[in-house]
């Protein structure tokens, strides 16, 4: 069975045709005979945008679309009368999304997932906890702090994540488990530039315990976003993978959102 892989698709920013992109998804789903679909967050700034793109994507596909939130899909922007809690609640209508609960495939496999939160934990110590909890530096605002509501602290959303998936993970231990979250879980997958903006903002970009909580599950994959990167790297038993297609801005080759997500497509066989 081959399952496609891809995050931060982006639909509603940057992309003068967002039909480019379905086409490009439809495209390189039915070429790689892909069974079943994982998209790993950030399909749109909106949820209600987010919502239609997932069902337009099983609708012209015919196969089953596995999804969890990214940062971006739980953002408030475009509904302030909503909370990030009801955004995220509101995003359960799509059967596919995992927040639902771990969804089992054939010959023992598993997938299990959420979007995750981070915790700091990839920034540098140099700041300390309340520095973070600014969410601002050199004029610079994670546009978390302006687009999420979520009622409890940076660290209490980690928690709450994480101690979810960690029940999840130790109920479907017996089976081989493909684990998603939009956040990272490996410090190697940051934005490894040396200065002293990323130094700060890569505190917002995950947390080491999803890592390490692939590793003491032994998941077989471990599959993220947020970054805006492609990635791989295996660790003991498990592979971390990270694709995201990112904003057009951030293409290198070309401006065709067709051959990029070509470009950008993984493909697993289970």
């Amino acid at each position: 069975m081959n399952i496609g892989i891809l995050s931060d698709i982006h639909i509603d920013r940057e992309h003068p045709e967002p039909n480019r992109v379905i086409e490009g998804l439809v495209n390189v789903i039915e070429q790689r005979g892909v069974a079943i679909m994982i998209i790993a967050g950030d399909i749109a700034n909106d949820y209600e945008r987010t919502l239609h793109t997932l069902h337009l994507i099983e609708e012209l596909t015919e196969i089953r679309c596995l999804f969890v939130p990214g940062n971006h899909d739980i953002w408030n922007e475009k509904h302030p009368d909503k909370t990030s809690w009801e955004i995220y609640e509101a995003l359960k209508a799509f059967s596919g999304n995992l927040v639902n609960g771990p969804v089992a495939l054939p010959n023992g496999w598993t997938v299990i997932g959420d979007i995750g939160w981070y915790d700091y934990s990839f920034g540098s110590s140099q700041y300390p906890i309340e520095q973070f909890d600014q969410m601002e530096i050199d004029d610079r605002v994670w546009q978390d702090k302006i687009k999420t509501d979520w009622g409890k602290s940076t660290i209490e959303m980690h928690r709450y994540f994480f101690g979810k998936l960690e029940t999840q993970l130790s109920a479907h231990r017996s089976r081989k488990i493909i684990l998603v979250t939009h956040v990272l879980p490996l410090s190697d997958f940051t934005v490894q530039r040396p200065n002293r903006m990323w130094r700060y903002l890569n505190a917002f970009l995950g947390s080491k315990q999803y890592g390490e909580l692939a590793l003491k599950y032994s998941v077989a994959y471990s599959i993220s976003g947020h970054v805006h990167d492609r990635l791989q790297q295996q660790c003991q038993k498990t592979v971390f993978i990270c694709n995201c297609l990112n904003y057009a801005s951030q293409w290198i080759e070309n401006d065709d959102p067709v051959s990029e997500i070509a470009r950008a497509f993984k493909t697993i066989e289970i």
